[in-house]
């Protein structure tokens, strides 16, 4: 699904083929509603002469729900590094329909947070078993707290094992004052 190639398929192209004929009684010219959520489009064609009406979705759902498109996107500003709003600016120049920046953090905080953490903690987990069966492992730590000229709230401390070269956790702490 996140491997296979993604199009921009204009309103007009899609109405286009929906109106051919009914996919069920080759019947010319069924009636033809489109309905977008986020960058899902939802096309249902219903035909007057065999009364059926054919149901077509863009993309696959995500939990039997959300547009795998949607939450692929969300992955990939976050692993873009780029910024939602700047995002939303060019599509919505474009055209393209989206959903909103209030649902991009609603999904992001429900589905990728949570998904990213849990690869972590699976991948941290093998790290240290590995590790378990190593003589002679060289462990350093270092800490963050602040920038010059600033007083920061947080920092984090990261520990990594040299033997392996790999960081094999960190905390972020609150600094506290007494």
């Amino acid at each position: 699904m996140s491997n296979e190639p993604k199009f921009i398929v204009f309103y007009s192209k899609l109405l286009t083929i929906f109106r051919l004929f009914c996919f069920n009684c080759k019947t010319e010219n069924p009636d033809v509603e489109m309905k977008t959520s986020g960058t899902m489009v939802t096309v249902m064609q219903s035909c007057s002469k065999c009364r059926n009406e054919y149901v077509w979705k863009s993309q696959p759902l995500v939990l039997g729900k959300y547009p795998a498109g949607s939450i692929l996107l969300i992955f990939a500003v976050l692993v873009a590094g780029a910024a939602i709003s700047k995002i939303l600016l060019v599509f919505r120049h474009l055209g393209l329909c989206v959903y909103s920046s209030r649902t991009f953090f609603r999904h992001q905080k429900q589905f990728v947070f949570p998904t990213i953490l849990h690869h972590w903690e699976s991948y941290r987990t093998k790290l240290l078993e590995n590790l378990k069966h190593l003589k002679d492992v060289v462990w350093c730590g270092d800490g963050r707290f602040d920038s010059m000229g600033h007083s920061a709230k947080y920092g984090v401390y990261t520990m990594m094992s040299t033997t392996i070269l790999k960081i094999v956790h960190f905390e972020i702490v609150q600094v506290s004052v007494y």
